[in-house]
């Protein structure tokens, strides 16, 4: 086996351990098997890891944070709000065409989640969801010169949502022309909680 750096080695078993969860369940996702599938002896797992539930979050961590620079990186028309939120669904779909057996994975580890535990683990699973939509609408906002007129942790759910819908929509059709019109769709609607930066607020008066 080459050698490599443990930040690679970290990365590989990452990889590793989506495609056996999703090609096999998370019950299959042992230690072993995730180091046969990155093609490293078992022993590398606990000295990158150390425990299963590390790498499981991990994991996590990892597909949510591709997802958001997916999303932000096609989010680059400054000349409206309804476009750069477009744009960044599209990019999410880009990703989801590219590789779905992240979001198998993601959907796999939270229905186990939501079985072992109902009141905890699901329920942080999607609150990393609600973090990461936040910090796009926050961006699309800053690119756009925008600001929102509701609450973004409210909208971040809401577009969280949407994102769920699409998934599991598109894993269970492959239409990627039907996920693109609901993202249009769900653009114009989240466009209509903002406003240009500098314009008035609900319920403020102008000096004539």
């Amino acid at each position: 086996m080459r050698r490599m750096p443990p930040e690679e080695r970290r990365d590989e078993l990452i990889a590793a351990a989506i495609r056996v969860i999703a090609r096999r369940g998370l019950a299959a996702a042992t230690t072993r098997a995730i180091t046969s599938e990155a093609g490293m002896p078992l022993g590398a797992f606990t000295y990158i890891f150390g425990t299963q539930d590390e790498l499981m979050t991990a994991v996590i961590d990892t597909v949510i944070e591709q997802e958001r620079f997916a999303a932000e990186s096609r989010a680059i028309d400054p000349t409206s709000m309804v476009a750069a939120l477009r744009s960044g669904l599209e990019g999410y779909i880009d990703l989801l065409e590219r590789d779905p057996d992240h979001e198998i994975a993601l959907l796999e580890l939270a229905l186990v989640a939501r079985r072992r535990d109902p009141a905890g683990q699901m329920r942080a699973q999607w609150e990393t969801y609600y973090r990461a939509a936040e910090q796009v609408l926050v961006y699309a906002a800053e690119i756009t010169g925008s600001r929102w007129t509701q609450p973004v942790a409210d909208l971040a759910r809401h577009l969280v949502v949407v994102v769920d819908g699409l998934t599991t929509t598109w894993l269970a059709d492959g239409d990627s022309d039907a996920a693109r019109r609901t993202a249009s769709f769900a653009a114009t609607a989240l466009v209509a909680a903002s406003a240009p930066l500098g314009a008035p607020t609900e319920g403020s008066t102008r000096a004539d």
